[in-house]
């Protein structure tokens, strides 16, 4: 077991690597172009890529680069020489603009009609920034998700009941060694589908993957409620209360936020994120770890089956 993970550990490093170099290789990121919670308008002929991260830009001249919209809003008149790409973001293609590589948009896209792409055009378009104009409509989508998630839980450890008993009976083990390994597992998977996000299985199967680990996540939190309690039917009770738990931690504090406060937002997302990579690093961890409970033998040794 202590060889795998060691080599678990090399090959997702050695993945965490190779997008980063490749990117530096590839791309020419000006800091000048680099607009970050900011409103920047660009006049001049741009001689690398434009990159907009949760700001705003009017671009009305060519850019010799691509433009990267990362949550953010851009205008652009005129010549592009590389990519456009929007992660979640507002894009407006205007006038004659051209763009000669690719476009590729996960959010909102304009464009008016004498614009030209000579590349590939691969677009999702949506308003993913209106939905932050309502909070109603995220704290709906955060208990249309847990209740998805309570009830897959309840049947896979129905299915998976002596795998899921054995997770639960070592959740307190190694758990520094189940974190980095789980980080490390949950950045790398993000990364993937971060170049494989326009395939439709790679999104369900991340899904499921995150599912997986919040289920795990729960139990743990039962565990340390009702003080590791191994009888057959309290894994039921342990993963119910500890999913309503972290479901109220999760979509509580929201429901307090003023509608159209970004701020208090842009916080409530940093604190979900710092939970949600918490729970999917250790829950993943401890499927690694134990090999999705392969290991029923403890049980038995310990007289809980």
């Amino acid at each position: 077991m202590k060889k795998t993970i060691k080599l678990v550990l090399v090959l997702l490093i050695f993945t965490l690597l190779i997008p980063g170099v490749v990117l530096a290789a590839r791309n020419d990121l000006t800091i000048s172009n680099l607009i970050i919670l900011e409103d920047k308008n660009i006049d001049g002929i741009s001689c690398g890529n434009v990159t907009v991260v949760l700001g705003s830009t009017d671009i009305k001249s060519n850019v010799l680069g691509s433009v990267i919209v990362v949550f953010g809003k851009a205008n652009i008149s005129g010549k592009v020489n590389g990519d456009v790409v929007s992660a979640f973001g507002e894009v407006y293609l205007k006038g004659d603009t051209e763009v000669m590589g690719n476009l590729v948009s996960l959010g909102k896209l304009e464009k008016d009609s004498d614009v030209k792409i000579r590349g590939t055009k691969v677009s999702m378009n949506f308003d993913f920034i209106s939905m932050f104009k309502s909070n109603g409509i995220l704290i709906n989508a955060l208990i249309a998700g847990s209740v998805f998630t309570l009830v897959a839980g309840l049947i896979l450890i129905t299915i998976f009941a002596a795998r899921f008993r054995v997770m639960s009976y070592s959740l307190n083990n190694a758990l520094p060694r189940r974190m980095v390994l789980g980080a490390l597992v949950v950045v790398s998977i993000t990364i993937v589908l971060a170049f494989l996000i326009f395939l439709l299985v790679a999104p369900v199967l991340y899904l499921l993957f995150i599912l997986l680990a919040d289920i795990i996540g729960s139990i743990y939190l039962g565990t340390v409620i009702f003080k590791n309690n191994y009888d057959r039917s309290a894994i039921y009770i342990e993963f119910f209360v500890g999913h309503i738990l972290i479901s109220i931690i999760k979509i509580v504090p929201l429901i307090f936020i003023p509608s159209g406060s970004y701020t208090a937002l842009m916080i409530y997302g940093i604190c979900y994120v710092i939970v949600q990579l918490s729970l999917s690093s250790f829950g993943i961890g401890t499927v690694i770890d134990t090999g999705f409970g392969k290991n029923t033998e403890l049980l038995r040794k310990s007289g809980k089956v």
